[in-house]
Parts: structure tokens; sequence; C-alpha cells
């Protein structure tokens, strides 16, 4: 199939309930991964792999997605009030009814491999491809799931109790395969007993009709990486997924001819430098790092594991990363240590420790501490959009929404989260989730008593 006949449908509408707090300001779509919004990397994907028309879907929570590909030669389609993805996908097909449809959730993050994969994947005579990914260690009943045999996708499974796969949503449908859009049941068909389906026409609905009416659909298993950003931990595997895919992607070392190297810093590893990016004195990197464009990197900081420091950024001052994405025009400085991510514009600033997701604009206090072991060394079990779980990783980590702050000395325990423009006051023990909003502060009992040398005998 050629890259130029398909009509890529990118889907960015939805509230983002279980992404809480990360999506109050924007929708998911918007998310960073490694600098740049989610959206603005798919598109870029989509215009590497050939494909030249694309259709942003969006609806009143997502039109800000719009912004930031404004430069781009793109289709808007809003999809307000037409009841969930299928009949959505309906309508912009019924504009294009010769064209295959690619369509790619705005919240997915996936390597160009696979991508690739799936265009070449589906061929004219076909009624479809799709792409499955090994579920691993997850817990089949927090996903959509796909039953696969011989290369071909037998059904769709809605939170099952036992799967092999997980199914991403990103899929090729021909004319004929779109005709059954229109027809989507308002409900999954396949769950377990008990299994409780939203009531929506979403894609898994149609896909999942296509199959009973014996349309044959692809199925190819991701050799690369498909993140889903449904809770706020997928941030941490698409950014370091998509990092270490930049990182193999290099020819070992790629430094700009505007790059800069202190011949006092002290490297044992990959480095890839932008331009402008500058890599200071008594610096030391173990692993692999990544300065974008204008980032700083000076005086004593020390990089270890899988770095990315974003556009702008600044790392100074014998700080510590490990592990880390740090967005553009960050300042981490002071020996502030960080693992996780962080989006634009945070100043993590003398002395803090923060690990997890920390969110556009927040201001971490001095001393700011995010504890990350539990007394019982166990896994936190987060409330995420009405359900319990253990995420299979960062459990015990913070996740600090946008625009917050902590105070001097706070700390953050275990697997909390903060709310978008919440505050965490000086001295503060945070133990639950703090929502949007509000302001936590130590109420402080204070006794008075007489004082002077006269109570040393004087």
């Amino acid at each position: 199939m050629q890259a130029q006949s398909l009509l890529a449908v990118v889907l960015v509408a939805g509230a983002g309930r279980r992404m809480w707090p990360f999506a109050v300001v924007r929708p998911k779509a918007l998310l960073p991964v490694c600098g740049q919004p989610n959206l603005k990397r798919l598109v870029g994907q989509l215009r590497e792999c050939g494909v030249e028309d694309i259709v942003i879907a969006h609806d009143r929570h997502s039109r800000a997605a719009l912004a930031c590909v404004a430069d781009e030669r793109i289709t808007t389609f809003a999809v307000d009030g037409l009841g969930g993805a299928a009949p959505a996908l309906a309508a912009i097909w019924r504009q294009f009814p010769q064209r295959p449809l690619l369509v790619i959730p705005g919240d997915c993050v996936l390597a160009l491999c696979d991508l690739k994969d799936l265009i070449s994947g589906f061929s004219s005579g076909a009624a479809g491809a799709t792409l499955v990914a090994a579920l691993g260690g997850e817990d089949p009943r927090r996903w959509v799931c796909a039953e696969v045999q011989g290369g071909e996708l037998r059904a769709i499974v809605g939170h099952p109790r036992e799967g092999q796969y997980r199914w991403t949503g990103l899929c090729v449908l021909s004319p004929e395969a779109c005709r059954y859009l229109e027809r989507a049941p308002a409900l999954l068909p396949e769950v377990p007993v008990g299994g409780m389906p939203a009531a929506e026409a979403d894609l898994a609905c149609a896909v999942s009709l296509m199959l009973s009416c014996g349309l044959s659909i692809h199925a190819l298993v991701v050799q690369g990486f498909a993140v889903d950003m449904d809770k706020p931990w997928h941030i941490l595997q698409a950014n370091m997924a998509a990092a270490q895919e930049r990182f193999a992607s290099a020819d070992g070392d790629e430094i700009a001819s505007s790059g800069f190297i202190s011949p006092a810093a002290d490297i044992d590893g990959q480095l890839i430098l932008d331009d402008g990016a500058f890599l200071g004195a008594r610096v030391r990197v173990r692993g692999r790092a990544w300065l974008q464009r204008g980032a700083v990197v000076d005086n004593g900081a020390i990089l270890e594991g899988d770095i990315v420091v974003g556009e702008g950024a600044r790392v100074r001052h014998y700080a510590h990363l490990a592990d880390a994405v740090i967005g553009p025009k960050c300042i981490v400085d002071h020996a502030a240590e960080c693992t996780g991510v962080v989006f634009e514009g945070a100043y993590l600033y003398h002395y803090c420790h923060v690990a997890g997701v920390v969110g556009t604009r927040v201001d971490i206090g001095a001393a700011t501490v995010c504890g990350t072991l539990r007394f019982d060394d166990g896994d936190k079990v987060h409330n995420i959009g009405g359900g319990r779980e253990v995420p299979p990783l960062g459990s015990n980590l913070a996740y600090i929404g946008d625009y917050a702050r902590t105070g001097v000395n706070a700390i953050l325990m275990p697997g909390v989260k903060v709310g978008c423009y919440s505050c965490v006051g000086p001295g503060v023990v945070l133990y639950e989730d703090l929502p949007d909003r509000q302001l936590v502060l130590v109420k402080q009992e204070l006794e008075h008593r007489p004082w002077g040398p006269e109570r040393y005998g004087w």
C-alpha cells in the first residue's frame, strides 16, 4: 500500500479523566514526549512515512491541540456530539469514501518502525490491519485486548481476565471496512461476564462488528513500542521509550557543529548534542545523554542512565539526573536531584529530590523530597478514574500537576498526586492526593516562655 493513498485520522478527543493531574489544562495528545507535544511528534512520523493527508478529529476538550500543528497542512474535524470514535470516523470517511483510513489515537506514543510496519502490512485487497502489543506483566483486566491467531485478528475483548495482547487502537481500514463504522454498536459485545462495557460506540466496537461479519484484519505485533498514555505513569514509559529510540537511531555520538563539550568533562557513554548545546566543565556522564538545542549542562552536574535535557534547559552546579527527561526551559540547579519526567519550564532548585512526573511551570521548593520507598516495601495502590490499581512501574513515584508548587522542606510520601494549580506548603508531609486548586499548610502550635541569662544564674 502506498502511504500517499492513505488518509490519516488522529483522534484527539476525550477528557482524559484517568490521566489526572496532567489532563486538566491540556488534552492527552499534547502531553510532552522528549520535549515536544505527542501530536506534533505523530504528525512528524506520518510525514516521515510519506503520509500526505492528515485529519485531526477533535472535540471541545481538545481544540487546544490544533494550535501546536497550525503550521502543518492538516484538516480539522469537530466530533462533538457524535457519540464515539466510530461515528466520528464514519463522518470523516463519508467525505473521502474512496480512501483507506489510517487511524491513530493521539495519546499513543509509538516507534517509527511500527508505524511503517502497519502501513506496509496493509494491502489493497485486505479489509484492514492493526497493531497489537504484548501485555508482558500487565493486567489484561485494565485493557481492551486482542485475540490473535496466525497473524489474523480473531476478536477484540474488553478487559478480560486472561489475555496475551493489548489492542493499541492503531489500524488501517479499507473503504469496505469503513462502511461498518456507521453500524458500530454502542457497547463492545466481547466482554467477560460482569465486564460492564462503557456505553459508547468506540472504534473497538466497530472492529468487533467487522470481525463478526467475516472481514479479515491482519494483526501485526509491535516490535518497538506503543504506549497508550492513559494514566500518569504511562508518561514515564512513553518518554523513556522515545529517548531510547533516539539513542538507538544515532550512529554513536552526534555532535552538532555549534555544540560544545568541555575538555574538563568526564564522559563515559553516548552523547547527542543539538545546535548550541553546551556540556561544561566537571560534568560527569555515565550513560547516554541527549542535549537538545541550546541546552546547558555545566559545573559538576551528574548525568546517569538515559538523559534528555530539553531545548534551552539548564542543569548546573552539581545537580544530579538519573534516567530523566527534562523539558524545555527548565532549571535544575544547585545539587537538585531528579528522576523521571519534567514538563516545560519547571524549576528544581537547592537540594531537592524529585522522583516522578512534574508538570508545566511547577516550582519545587528547597529541600522538597519525594519519598519512593514505603516502610512495608510495598507498592502504592492508586485511585484512577473510579478504580483502584497498582501500576506496573512508578507506583511509588510522585505525580505533580501543572502550575503547582511546594514550599521549603515539603515531603511527598510514595505515590501521592498533587493537583493542578495546587500548593504543598512548607514543612507539610503529604500522605494523600491533593485535589486541584488546593493549598495545604501545617497548623503550628507555639508555646512562649520567659528566657534570658537569668535562667543560667546570671
